[in-house]
Order: C-alpha cells, then structure tokens, then sequence
C-alpha cells in the first residue's frame, strides 16, 4: 500500500484490469456451464441406473451431455489458471494484503476440491460400463459435490472483496479472525445463492436449447423430447426465484456499497421522500461529464429495490462520492491528497444492469411459455417448430444474463479491489510496465478467444453427431453360470 499514481502509470492499470476482466469473463462462463451440464449429466444416468423398462435412451443421453461437460471442464481449468497467473503478474500488492485471506480458500480449491473433483471424473469417465449402473451413477454425486465445494470457497473470496468481514489489519495485511468467517459474512449467502441459481438456469437451458435444435433435426425426437422436458424442470424454479434473490441481494448493496446501487440506478441527485419514493429508471441518457440524467423512470420502484418500502428518500452518486471522500480520503486514498475518484462508469454499470433484468425477466417468461406450450395434449413437442427454434437460440440468454451481472458486480466496486480496505490503483503490481501490461493482455485475449472457439466448435460436432451408442458390459448384466452345473464341464 502507499503506492501513488505516479508510482504506476494509468494505463498499467487499466490495461490490468481489462486483461482481468476478459479472463474472469470467460472462466466464468465455463463455471456455470461446467456444473450445470454436471447436474444435467447426473439425473440421466440416475433415470439410466435406477428407471424401469426401456432406460438405454437415458444412458445415450448421459453419454452425449458428458461430452459437452468435459469439453467445459477442461477448458475452464485453463482460463481458471491463466487468471490465477494474474494475481502474482499483475496484482502483487493485492496478493500481499489478501494472501492471508485467500491462501487457505484457494489452497482448499485447488489441492482438494480441484484434486477430488479431477479424480471422480477420471474413475466416471473410465469405468464406464466396468462398473454397476447405479454404483457408477453415485461417482456423479461425488463430482457435483465436488464442484459445489470449490464454488463454495471461490464465492467466499469474492463475498470478502466486496464485504470485508471478520479479519484484522496486521503490519498492512488483512488477517482472518477464522477461516469460518469467510461462510459467515452476510454478502456470502446471496452470492452463493445467486450463483447457484445461475448454475441450474444455465444447465436447464443449455440442455433444453441442444435437445430443441436435435428435434428440429429429427435427430433421436424420443430422447430428446424428454431432455427438453427436464432442462426447462431444472431451470424454471431457479428462474423464478432468482429476481426474488436478486431484490434481498439489491437491498444488502444499498446498504454496503451505496455508490455502486446508485450508480446501476443512473441517479446523481437524492430523490424521494418520506412520504414519496424515488423513481426507477427504465432507460436513460446518461451525460458522465455533466453528471446529469434524461430518464424514462417509474415512480416510487427505486426506493423499493434500495429498502423494500416505497417510501422514502435515496441518496444520489453526489452524497455517496462527499461520503467516500470522508470516509476513505485519509485512510484508504490517503496518497491521492483528495484527489480520488470514487464516480464508477455509471453508462456501463447501468445498462448492464438493467440487460441483465430484462433478459432475465425475458428468458423466465419464456420458459414458462416453452413449458405450456411443449406439454399441450392435443400435440407433441415437435409440432412446435417455432417454440422449439426459440428455446433453442435463447440457450446463450443465461451466460448473458450472468455475465451481465458479474460486470456490476466487479465493477460497481470501483475504484476499490478490496472494498474500503484497496483501491485498484495500489493493488497494481509496481514493477509492471505499460508494455508488459499490453503485451500480457493481447495473449490472454487471444488464448481466450481460441478456447472459446475451441469448445463451441467441438460442442458443435458433438451436438450434429446425435446421441452416441451405449458402450461397454455392465456388471450385473453378466450372466456367471452355476460352477457346477453340466454346462461348465461342456467344451462343445
């Protein structure tokens, strides 16, 4: 800490923060996908192992959604490292205050979760057909548990940068008072819950969204009627529920960081009152420069989301950045004489914000009109040509919506890494240069960029192969003769 802008140049750091950006993005994308496709993989081969009569069409469907998920798995373990790299490369200074704080959740992540997590997969992927349907099918239990964990510790850290909770400052670093305080902090439930919400849209979805494209194509129209069936099950509860945790979510921001829930309302000026509320903008110009807002509001709905009253005045960007400057000015900006600006990029957090809303009140609305429409009596599913052709592009809506969501995020927090404790001006490395910075940054983009190409061409070939034929001889379906029986004695 105590490193000044001139001690590292401007566009180090953003420069670093781009490049940090387009890696999480992406990591991100192959986390909700991975574990989602894991649940989806799961309950096929459960409905394989355990189900009555003809079930050999839920063992081809376990075998094709596999596909997807281990193509996600393997890519996401890659963009996962590249933006480990980063913390040492970029942000030394923030690994330096939080590597008290992040050590152990990370160490946990990756040399257990990650380790078990690897290792289920190799036995699943490998013992296919050598062992038992259904003991085969509880190793996908284990996988998702797996996974699960590791969520669990990463959203841990990102609930402590945005809330800093049970820790101490010790000789410039942040000292957890316990590791169970990390899973006690109040930012760490709705962000868990937030996430694993995306998890199961992003899995029903993609599952839905593949399996409508194959009916289309009339390619094995039985199966994947119900995969359709199943992945709008799985992802239709979490949709409905996600807005609901994403208001509780809303309100515990306004409380913790006022500048970012002002700023995805476009509001600079207090608004409201005790007998009426402030508005909430449903589109707006908004003139950075000026500080000023043209808005097509609905009155009363911002007080709502900020205190679930529709009464009562909000404070604008104006009150909140008097309030920073007296709060953080001789602790945390100290270097800076005043001179920090704690204004975030209200345009981008705004309309992201508000992107994220519409999609996610968009692809709920119709996931209940697909649900309707596919289980209608008089007809079968692929007599819905247009209904099956929809669900089938809205399969990106959920990564949208999330991505979205992880820009407000990261973002609103600005100019902090660690909120109220960092700004992201000294959590830059020192040493790093401009050249470096940009250097680093067209690799990762360009890494990313042929990973995600990679995994969306081979989900492709997956997808126009149709379902795979079962493989391999399962246990109890050897059939072991009576030793003493005469035909064990017959070498005819």
């Amino acid at each position: 800490m105590g490193l000044t802008l001139a001690t590292v140049p401007l566009a180090v750091t953003n420069l670093s923060r781009m490049q940090f950006a387009v890696t999480a993005i992406t990591h991100f994308l192959f986390v909700t996908t991975t574990v989602g496709m894991l649940l989806t993989t799961m309950i096929f081969e459960f409905l394989y192992a355990y189900g009555r009569g003809d079930t050999e069409k839920f063992g081809r469907l376990t075998l094709f959604f596999s596909r997807i998920f281990f193509f996600s798995f393997g890519t996401g373990v890659v963009t996962g490292l590249i933006m480990e790299f980063q913390f040492g490369m970029n942000w030394s200074a923030f690994t330096r205050l939080m590597g008290d704080v992040a050590g152990v959740p990370l160490a946990i992540e990756s040399m257990i979760s990650f380790f078990i997590e690897s290792t289920i997969i190799g036995l699943w992927r490998f013992t296919w057909g050598k062992l038992p349907k259904r003991a085969h099918a509880w190793l996908g239990v284990g996988m998702l548990g797996a996974s699960l964990f590791s969520v669990v510790w990463i959203i841990a850290i990102n609930a402590f940068m945005q809330n800093p909770y049970g820790f101490h400052l010790e000789n410039g670093r942040a000292r957890l008072n316990s590791l169970i305080t990390l899973l006690q902090n109040p930012q760490y439930q709705p962000e868990f819950l937030h996430v694993l919400f995306a998890i199961l849209i992003t899995g029903g979805f993609v599952t839905a969204g593949v399996s409508a494209w194959q009916i289309l194509h009339k390619r094995d129209t039985a199966a994947f009627k119900i995969a359709v069936q199943i992945g709008l099950l799985i992802a239709l509860p979490a949709a409905f529920l996600q807005p609901a945790q994403g208001d509780d979510q809303g309100a515990a921001t306004a409380a913790l960081q006022p500048m970012k829930f002002t700023a995805i309302e476009g509001r600079y000026n207090t608004e409201g009152s005790a007998t009426t509320g402030a508005p909430w903008a449903m589109a707006a110009l908004i003139n950075e420069k000026d500080r000023t807002v043209k808005a097509v509001s609905i009155p009363n709905l911002g007080t709502y989301f900020g205190k679930n009253t529709f009464t009562g005045a909000m404070p604008g960007m104006n009150a909140v950045a008097k309030m920073y400057h007296a709060k953080f000015d001789k602790t945390v900006a100290k270097s800076y004489d005043g001179q920090m600006n704690y204004y975030p990029p209200v345009t981008l957090l705004f309309w992201t914000m508000h992107l994220m809303v519409y999609a996610g009140y968009f692809f709920t609305m119709f996931a209940l009109f697909a649900t309707i429409m596919l289980h209608r009596r008089k007809s079968g599913i692929e007599a819905h040509p247009k209904t099956l052709r929809a669900l089938g592009w809205t399969l990106w809506l959920p990564d949208l919506t999330f991505t979205s969501g992880w820009i407000v995020a990261e973002v609103g927090r600005y100019p902090f890494v660690v909120y109220g404790l960092l700004t992201q001006y000294d959590a830059v490395s020192p040493s790093l240069t401009v050249t470096e910075a940009a250097t680093s940054l067209a690799m990762f983009f360009v890494a990313d960029v042929f990973l995600v190409s990679t995994m969306i061409y081979i989900s492709h070939r997956t997808v126009t192969r149709g379902l795979p034929e079962i493989d391999g001889n399962y246990l109890e379906e050897h059939q072991i003769p009576d030793p003493f029986a005469k035909e064990a004695f017959s070498h005819a």
